[in-house]
């Protein structure tokens, strides 16, 4: 099977889930490309290997390489849910040490903001909306507050930074139709019980910016002006 891989942001890792051969040739090259591009704007990033078949020789050396890359522009390469295949080859060429594969993408997420900067290691608030462009807007009105924000474009990443972040604010915009009912719709109502919910109201994303943000910003000042 090709080496295909995407990538996604959550909190403050970037995860590329990588499926297929990484070997030497065409395709590990596209893929050095890519983390050679997410490197310089993100050097933490996450691996999921699970769906990935084989690994070569060439392609542990690639790993461990950009390991080492990741962690020269202040960051580290992590990986995560590889197979008994893969977690036997790291054990036996002695680089599980050095790799430190995690069992799922929870706890890898969750160990890369708690080894992170003091900057988002302990988050206020969680914005979550399926519009790259409004979380974008709303995480950096907050910041410029004096927040430390962190987004999710989609329920299960959301879930995965209420398990492991607790952040005292969850603010949640639109959310697709289809993740009514789910597994991971459900998780999300029930962590973000805990939490202080603070809702944008409908069609904020076409709402006058200064307008928007003023409501944004009331809404949070509200929450933190009240007695805890």
């Amino acid at each position: 099977m090709p080496l295909a891989f995407h990538s996604r942001y959550v909190g403050e890792v970037t995860v590329v889930t990588c499926a297929g051969r990484i070997v030497e040739g065409e395709e590990s090259a596209a893929f050095q490309a890519h983390l050679d591009a997410l490197i310089p704007i993100n050097p933490q990033i996450l691996l999921h290997l699970g769906a990935v078949t084989f690994v070569d020789s060439a392609g542990l050396g690639m790993l461990v390489r950009y390991l080492t890359r990741a962690q020269n522009a202040s960051g580290t390469l992590r990986i995560c849910a590889v197979s008994p295949a893969l977690d036997r080859v790291l054990a036996v060429t002695r680089l599980k040490p050095v790799l430190q594969p995690f069992d799922t993408e929870l706890e890898a997420i969750a160990d890369a903001h708690r080894s992170g900067r003091d900057a988002f290691s302990a988050p206020d608030i969680l914005c979550v909306d399926q519009s790259d462009d409004v979380l974008a807007y709303v995480r950096e009105l907050l910041r410029g507050d004096g927040h430390r924000v962190m987004t999710a474009s989609n329920l299960p990443d959301a879930v995965i930074l209420l398990s492991a972040m607790r952040p005292k604010v969850v603010v949640a915009g639109t959310i697709p139709p289809a993740a009514a009912g789910t597994r991971a719709a459900d998780e999300f109502k029930r962590l973000s019980a805990g939490c202080v919910v603070v809702n944008l109201p409908a069609g904020f994303a076409a709402r006058e910016a200064a307008d928007a943000a003023g409501h944004v910003l009331e809404a949070i000042r509200e929450v933190f002006r009240a007695p805890r």
